[in-house]
């Protein structure tokens, strides 16, 4: 049965199928919910292509970077960041991390389906689970964005996005586009 975003479905029932059986679409689970996951093109993929590369080459002794790993953020919600940094000094146990054990670093790439204000709440509610840093990256438009948490708004950035003493330039980001 394909995925639908009306379908109301158990937790037990979304593990079985999206993350034992990988089904696709990809699908976030939110309070009962599937949510599929936005289609993602080419520039989407190269920037994800770029954070995974540049942060494992450069921070693997400190991180785990994980794209498009399933994270339990609450009993009733499941989101997929498109890439997502773990603290190697703290690993989170079993197959994603889950309450307690949050990522250093959640990474959403704006897809064009995507609206940026529901990133935005993505990152909330990363926050609220205790990730301290968050990014959002348009690949279309080429902005770079951070989230902290306790900030008004996201922060727009330039020329580099950083978490604590993490950073990529934007040309790093924006290789091959």
């Amino acid at each position: 049965m394909a995925a639908h975003p009306n379908i109301g479905v158990s937790v037990e029932e979304y593990i079985a199928r999206f993350i034992d059986h990988s089904e696709k679409p990809a699908c976030e689970y939110v309070d009962g919910l599937l949510i599929p996951k936005p289609m993602a093109g080419d520039d989407h993929s190269a920037v994800q292509s770029n954070l995974v590369f540049y942060l494992r080459s450069r921070y693997n002794k400190t991180l785990k970077v994980r794209p498009e790993l399933h994270a339990k953020v609450k009993q009733t919600r499941f989101r997929i960041p498109d890439v997502m940094a773990v603290d190697r000094q703290q690993p989170f146990e079993g197959r994603y991390p889950g309450p307690g054990n949050p990522p250093f670093l959640c990474i959403e790439i704006k897809s064009p389906d995507d609206a940026l204000a529901h990133l935005w709440d993505k990152c909330r509610e990363y926050h609220s689970w205790g990730v301290p840093y968050c990014w959002v990256i348009d690949p279309q438009s080429r902005r770079l964005w951070e989230y902290f948490p306790g900030d008004a708004a996201p922060r727009p950035c330039s020329d580099r996005i950083s978490a604590g003493s993490i950073e990529i330039l934007a040309d790093e980001v924006f290789e091959d586009l």
